[in-house]
């Protein structure tokens, strides 16, 4: 029971540290990082609790390191509702093809997301919002792309540490 404990934990925090260094490494690249795709593959990998424990240690570590504000607890908010839905739908399916498409579109969402709590916490009326979430389009639409490609080879690359277990 221990050394499961001790194995989990040293797990969660070896996938933080990595999700930390790549989320860092790509950071020239506004919103083209593999962390998203992680993050989702880690929820059917080794569970959903402990996807949002990586998760949400690997925002505050790189928060602090990037600049941190109140949006990165908006960002953890919205990490956490959207790999749930993506936990959701790999129960559904296996197909790798399917479950990229989701992360894509999931991605997308998590930046719609973070556009809403963005001008709700800078203070932008609904018109305010949808010039705002016009604005970023482009960088959401980064994201997705980036996520959907990221997607199959997180899973093959988790599918040969498997495959040593």
């Amino acid at each position: 029971m221990r050394k499961k404990l001790v194995y989990r934990l040293a797990l969660i925090a070896i996938l933080a540290a990595l999700s930390c260094v790549l989320r860092i490494a790509f950071v020239d690249f506004p919103n083209v990082k593999p962390i998203t795709a992680m993050f989702f593959a880690f929820a059917l990998w080794i569970g959903l609790w402990d996807s949002i424990a990586i998760m949400g240690l690997t925002m505050l570590l790189t928060g602090i390191l990037l600049g941190f504000s109140p949006i990165v607890f908006g960002q953890i908010f919205v990490y956490a509702i959207i790999i749930a839905f993506f936990k959701a739908i790999g129960k559904l399916t296996k197909n790798v093809f399917v479950l990229s498409i989701s992360a894509g579109f999931l991605a997308f969402v998590f930046g719609a997301l973070i556009d809403v709590l963005s001008g709700l916490m800078y203070g932008f009326g609904t018109g305010g919002y949808i010039a705002y979430w016009i604005a970023g389009l482009p960088f959401d639409t980064a994201h997705a792309i980036s996520t959907l490609i990221f997607y199959p080879i997180v899973i093959m690359i988790l599918g040969r540490i498997k495959a040593l277990q």
